[in-house]
């Protein structure tokens, strides 16, 4: 009922808008017939100027009942003759006729208003209006309302007799079959059959289908079921074989395992290995290259020219010891992926100009010319050691295979945010077949009537070190021709460089303080010396106590001593003297004299006041608390040499003590801290791998000591670092060497700028 109701409804209102739309055409265009008769009759009465004449022809429309009103108009627009069957009614505005149109209607509300100009040879001599009103169309649709709905009426009861019968012949059995289907699926029980009709036809069929499926279904059910059984029957029979397949895996998983445990126990054995060989193998051999550097020092007696030609040829083969097994080490490192580094800003010129100074005496032996190209702003992001064992293999190699009188230069350019660093040389050049043979390990190239020296390590280490630092060696080469080795690192700012003036300063902090001895006696001055001087204070001595305020003066030292017993001025006029001076007012004053009457001497400014006789640590005690009031601090100290082999350690402190230092040892870390203890050194070089306690452990409480915090260390160790461990050392020691390269130099080198200059004490 529904779909037929909304089907007759939609077909009534489309065929009544349909007869709407025609009837409002059909109307207009009646309109327009009567229009046009009318403007055809009146164009005698416009000509003429007979407005009765229209009148009458309007009045004709009396008969037309749709015509509300009526007129002529003038071409100009003024009225001619109207008619209004309403006369109550205004005649609505005079719609304009479009250019180029003969007639123009509108719907106004109910109402249809048409005008249409009237023509008399071609020409507009003036218009015809009329209104017509829709009396009619509503009669019309009132009609068509009425018919509609007796249709609807007779149509819905249509639709409900024969829904009716549908419903008992076709729904109930439909809703019947539903339920049993739903019981089905909710009981599963597939016995269950669906009731016929009884009614034939579909639905029969539909019933018959339904119940064929119910029974196919129960026979697949069962057939599940037997399959189901099988399974269950395979299931176990497989669960039983994963039972014995799972205790073999089981019994193959321990021995792999064991295999692994063995693999790691390898492993740890490597590295135990390259730790020990590190240190076992390295640390005899900077003993011995130590003192072959030491032994021909005339200090220790003269060596005959043959002693000394061994000498040298001991240190030279110590050299290349340690050389070879310095790169058999690295090569085991990198393959077992232990080398870690350690990356920093590399200021390329300060880099080039150390490798090449150190490579300049094996060059000039050949008489061959080093030459460097970079640009000082250059830096790259790179290890800075590693980074030098790069250029020093690739340089080294050049010189070797490049002849006498030969030039070899290396090079560094800016490209794309990379530095592109090359090392030239005008030797022989590679063979093509050789140019990657030469990285592989323990390979090497030989050459006609020349023995080849070396293990065949350094281009391979060197290609690996590269690789590490995210970048590709390349080797450009052919024969007679030159070789040219190339790679590239990031580019990165220039890190700030420390100021002169903070050097200076740092210079002057470590400045021995001068100390003035103002005393007339010879004995009592000479003590005072002596115990100054031992430690490590600069003295002078003034016998002339007219004089003293005038040497103060210029030489403005760090504090004064004074006796009071002198002759011809009194030391207490000595005192006033100073303390008057402005140029000498702020140095400190030590009274020292066998008068024990203090009170004189602070009240007249004396900043320390000591009794004869006098000890040198009650001495020492005033200076140091005079010092400290200005801002000093006592004379530099010994410097203590922590290293558990001691040959190394005899060897360090000879050499220190041939520099003119004043040394202190300690074989084992507990040593080294009672030491510190004790006293507190200038300076320490500390061993990592230490008896009792390590290095590190050293290093960690002496930074965590305020007493010891500021306290400066150099590490000098053969171990091999972790990139962790190198860091920690960088941040908190002042320098890091290495045995395993050449260090003896540079270490004085920096102990020359950290430590203050040594005051040797006059024979």
């Amino acid at each position: 009922m529904l779909v037929s109701g909304a089907a007759l409804l939609t077909a009534c209102v489309a065929f009544v808008g349909y007869d709407l739309a025609t009837f409002r055409a059909i109307e207009v265009r009646n309109l327009s017939t009567q229009a046009q008769m009318a403007a055809s009759n009146s164009v005698s009465a416009l000509l003429f100027d007979d407005p009765r004449a229209a009148q009458n022809t309007l009045l004709a429309l009396k008969s037309a009942t749709n015509i509300t009103s009526a007129g002529i108009y003038r071409s100009d627009g003024r009225s001619f003759a109207a008619y209004r069957r309403d006369q109550g009614r205004q005649v609505p505005a005079l719609p304009l006729v479009p250019p180029g149109a003969t007639e123009a209607y509108r719907f106004e509300g109910n109402q249809v208003v048409l005008v249409r100009s009237i023509m008399s040879e071609g020409k507009p001599v003036g218009i015809v209006y009329m209104q017509s009103d829709s009396q009619v169309l509503n009669a019309r649709l009132k009609r068509y309302a009425g018919i509609s709905a007796i249709v609807l009426v007779a149509s819905l009861l249509a639709a409900l007799l024969v829904s009716s019968v549908f419903r008992r012949a076709v729904a109930e059995p439909i809703v019947h079959l539903a339920n049993t289907a739903r019981a089905v699926s909710r009981d599963r029980n597939y016995s269950v059959r669906a009731t016929p009709s009884g009614s034939g036809g579909e639905l029969t069929v539909l019933v018959d289908a339904f119940n064929e499926m119910l029974v196919q279904i129960q026979e697949r059910d069962g057939a599940l079921q037997e399959g189901r059984d099988k399974l269950e029957r395979r299931v176990q029979e497989r669960t039983a074989e994963l039972e014995a397949a799972k205790k073999e895996l089981e019994e193959y998983s321990y021995s792999i395992l064991h295999a692994k445990e063995e693999l790691e126990r390898a492993s740890k054995f490597k590295d135990q290995f390259l730790s020990t060989m590190s240190h076992e193998l390295r640390t005899p051999l900077n003993a011995i290259l130590g003192f072959s550097d030491l032994l021909p020092d005339e200090r220790y007696g003269p060596l005959n020219d043959r002693q000394r030609r061994y000498v040298t040829h001991i240190h030279t083969s110590g050299q290349h010891l340690l050389s070879l097994i310095n790169d058999i080490l690295d090569l085991s490192k990198i393959e077992a992926g232990r080398l870690e580094l350690a990356f920093e800003s590399v200021r390329l010129e300060a880099t080039f100009a150390e490798v090449l100074g150190t490579l300049q005496p094996l060059a000039d032996k050949k008489s061959q010319t080093l030459t460097r190209q970079v640009e000082s702003s250059l830096c790259v992001r790179a290890d800075p050691t590693r980074f030098k064992q790069i250029l020093m293999n690739l340089i080294g190699n050049a010189i070797k295979f490049t002849p006498e009188s030969g030039r070899i230069e290396l090079a560094a350019r800016s490209m794309d945010g990379q530095v592109r660093v090359e090392v030239r040389d005008s030797g022989p050049g590679i063979p093509l077949e050789d140019q990657q043979r030469i990285f592989e390990a323990f390979y090497r190239r030989a050459e006609s009537g020349k023995a080849v020296e070396g293990t065949g390590l350094g281009l391979a280490i060197t290609e690996r070190l590269v690789h590490m630092h995210g970048s590709q060696l390349g080797v450009d080469s052919q024969p007679g021709q030159g070789t040219c080795f190339h790679f590239s690192l990031p580019l990165v700012a220039i890190p700030p460089v420390r100021s002169a003036r903070e050097a200076a300063a740092r210079a002057e902090i470590h400045r021995a303080p001068r100390i003035f001895v103002i005393e007339d006696d010879a004995a009592s001055a000479h003590l005072i010396e002596s115990q100054l001087s031992s430690s490590g204070y600069e003295t002078i001595r003034c016998e002339q106590p007219r004089q003293a305020r005038d040497l103060a003066a210029k030489l403005q030292p760090d504090a004064i001593t004074l006796d009071l017993l002198m002759k011809p001025v009194h030391g207490l006029e000595v005192l006033l003297q100073l303390k008057n001076d402005p140029r000498t007012s702020k140095i400190p004053v030590i009274v020292v004299t066998i008068v024990d009457q203090p009170a004189i001497g602070t009240a007249l400014g004396a900043d320390e006041y000591l009794v004869k006789p006098v000890e040198k640590a009650a001495l020492l005690a005033a200076l140091e608390r005079c010092l400290a009031a200005r801002g000093g601090r006592p004379p530099t100290r010994s410097i203590l040499v922590v290293e558990d082999d001691a040959p190394t350690r005899e060897m360090i402190s000879e050499m220190l003590h041939r520099e003119g230092y004043s040394v202190v040892t300690a074989a084992d870390g507990a040593e080294a801290r009672a030491s510190v203890t004790k006293s507190l050194p200038e300076l320490v070089i500390l061993d990592l791998l230490l008896p009792k306690v390590s290095g590190f452990e050293l290093l960690s409480e002496w930074r965590a000591n305020p007493r010891t915090a500021d306290l400066s260390i150099f590490v000098l160790t053969s171990k091999d670092l972790s990139k962790e461990e190198e860091k920690y050392l960088r941040v908190h020691s002042e320098y890091l060497y290495r045995k395993q390269r050449p260090w003896q130099e540079e270490l004085i080198k920096q102990l020359r700028r950290v430590v203050a200059q040594p005051q040797l004490e006059k024979a």
